[in-house]
C-alpha cells in the first residue's frame, strides 16, 4: 500500500520531502533485496535507508554530523566521511551501489560515475534516482509566472530554486542514461516519477514547510510530534501522487544500471 511508504516519511519529514522520499522508497522497494554487499552514496542521516532496507553494508557522506545520526540508527555496518569523487574502497568491492537523489548535487559528476563503476563488481547494479531537466519547469511558481507573461521572473525563480536545492546537474533522462553508459553501466530499467502535478505541490511545500524548518532549528527534528491524525489530510492528498508509476511528463527519473 502507498501509505506503507508515505507514513514513515511523513511522520519525520516536512510534507514536500515526504512526498518525494515516499515515491523513491516505493521504487527502491519494488526491486526487492539488492545483492550484497551494498554501498549507499550519500547516506545522510540514515533516515531514508532505515525506511527501505534492514541493513546496508556501507555508506558514505561528507557531513560528519549527519553520519553521527546515521550511526545511531544502526542501519549501516560501516560509515565513512568521504566524497563520492574519491570512494575509500577497493575496486570491485560491492555487488550493489545505491544513490537516492545525491549525484546531481556533486559538481564533478563524471568522476562520481567512474568511481561507482570502479567499486562495482562485474554484473553489479547501480540503482540511482535523480531530478531531470523538466523539474524546474514543473514548479508552481514557474508556471504561474509564465502564464502571467513574466518570463524573466520565471527564469529568476528557476535559477533561485536550483541554487536553493544545490542542483549542479539537471539532465534529460537520455543524458543521465548516456552518462551511465560511458563508464560501462548498461541501463536495464528507467522509470519516471513525480508528475508535473506532484512537482507543483513539491514546490509549494517548501513554503508550507517553513514551520518544520523552525522546529528543526529549535528541537533538532523536522516533526517534533508525530500524531498520526494530524497528518490524515496530508496523506489523503499525497498518497495518489506517490502511487503514480512512470507518469507522463515525469520530472525525476529512477535508473537501474548493470556493470558489464
Amino acid at each position: 500500500m502507498t501509505n506503507d511508504f508515505l507514513w514513515p516519511q511523513l511522520k519525520s519529514l516536512p510534507a514536500f520531502r515526504a512526498l518525494i522520499r515516499a515515491m523513491e522508497a516505493r521504487l527502491f522497494a519494488q526491486l526487492g533485496p539488492l545483492p550484497q554487499p551494498m554501498l549507499d552514496i550519500g547516506a545522510g542521516d540514515g533516515h531514508f535507508a532505515q525506511t527501505v532496507w534492514e541493513r546496508v553494508e556501507a555508506g558514505i557522506d561528507p557531513d560528519e554530523t549527519s553520519l553521527r545520526e546515521a550511526q545511531r540508527r544502526g542501519v549501516y555496518h560501516l560509515l565513512s566521511c568521504a566524497s563520492a569523487t574519491r570512494l575509500p574502497f577497493a575496486d570491485a568491492s560491492f555487488a550493489s551501489v545505491v544513490s537516492n537523489c545525491v549525484i546531481e548535487h556533486i559538481p564533478d559528476n563524471d568522476t562520481v560515475m567512474h568511481e561507482v563503476a570502479r567499486v562495482l563488481r562485474p554484473g553489479g547494479q547501480f540503482v540511482f534516482s535523480v531530478p531531470t531537466d523538466r523539474l524546474n519547469d514543473g514548479l508552481t511558481v514557474t508556471r504561474v509566472l509564465h502564464r502571467l507573461g513574466t518570463n524573466g521572473l520565471a527564469a529568476r525563480y528557476k535559477a533561485w530554486f536550483t541554487r536553493m536545492q544545490v542542483h549542479f546537474h539537471m539532465y534529460s533522462p537520455d543524458e543521465w542514461q548516456r552518462r551511465a553508459q560511458v563508464v560501462g553501466l548498461c541501463v536495464t530499467q528507467r522509470i519516471g516519477y513525480m508528475s508535473p502535478r506532484a512537482a507543483a505541490l513539491f514546490d509549494l511545500g517548501h513554503f508550507y514547510g517553513v514551520p518544520n524548518l523552525m522546529a528543526r532549528k529549535l528541537t533538532g527534528h523536522w516533526v517534533p510530534w508525530a500524531w498520526r491524525p494530524r497528518f490524515a489530510l496530508e496523506e489523503a492528498v499525497l498518497a495518489p501522487l506517490v502511487a503514480e508509476h512512470d507518469p507522463p511528463g515525469a520530472t525525476c527519473c529512477f535508473f537501474v544500471a548493470r556493470k558489464d
